[in-house]
């Protein structure tokens, strides 16, 4: 039988296991106690089509989802580009079916409205019978601190912002690695949030009108899948 660990040491190697599971994005307090928890599983294994699960959302991709990366060298400079595009379906909610297509670094991307010539993400969510809604996310290149990507969701009527977060909860610097997103409404106040890292989880108001809490989980599908890519852009 093996030797126990003394009580102290065992302690010690507990705590940061402890801290490490406890760790989660900064999070609006008002979002943190009006919107329950979404645990997701799945995103990590998405591109072998395995469901992607939150809430009463199930999603899994149709097409594509693996990450491309290319180099580009000028004189003594190389650039990385990473690339990835996928398409979804997604169940649950109100509308209950949708259809998906996301892409990064790419402009080959359908749309539904004008984006910016800098849109670095775009997604165009579909459901079955009703207006489309498109996310776009664009780079926001900082010189002395994390690049991010910020921008919206709208379906022409009704518009969230988006914006990458970079910061954990009772921290005490922003990280170079982006953590999640915020969504807020017109007024700046935060209505849904996605924790990108592991364990990832999404919080959606339960306020708001179904339609948009729908509309809402379909980007995060969009923003779970393409987390890994998007994580590199901090490295280019």
């Amino acid at each position: 039988m093996p030797t126990p660990l003394p009580r102290t040491r065992a302690l010690l190697l507990a705590a940061p296991l402890a801290a490490c599971t406890a760790a989660r994005m900064e999070l609006d307090p008002r979002l943190a106690t009006a919107a329950p928890e979404q645990p997701v599983s799945g995103a990590a294994w998405a591109q072998f089509r395995k469901p992607v699960r939150f809430g009463a959302f199930t999603a899994t991709l149709t097409k594509g989802g693996f990450t491309s990366t290319s180099s580009t060298h000028a004189g003594p400079y190389e650039r990385e580009t990473t690339r990835q595009a996928f398409e979804f379906t997604m169940q649950g909610g109100t509308p209950a079916s949708w259809q998906g297509a996301c892409s990064y670094g790419t402009s080959r991307q359908a749309v539904l409205f004008p984006i910016n010539d800098d849109a670095g993400f775009v997604c165009t969510l579909v459901p079955d019978g009703a207006q489309g809604w498109q996310l776009q996310l664009a780079s926001q290149g900082k010189l002395y601190q994390a690049n991010t990507l910020t921008g919206t969701l709208t379906d022409g009527a009704t518009t969230f912002s988006i914006a990458m977060v970079h910061r954990l909860q009772q921290a005490a610097f922003d990280s170079a690695t982006p953590v999640g997103y915020a969504i807020r409404d017109a007024g700046g106040a935060t209505v849904a949030a996605v924790q990108t890292f592991q364990p990832q989880k999404v919080w959606i108001d339960p306020a708001l009108p179904i339609e948009h809490q729908t509309a809402i989980a379909a980007a995060a599908v969009g923003l779970l899948v393409s987390s890994g890519a998007t994580s590199t852009l901090n490295n280019k």
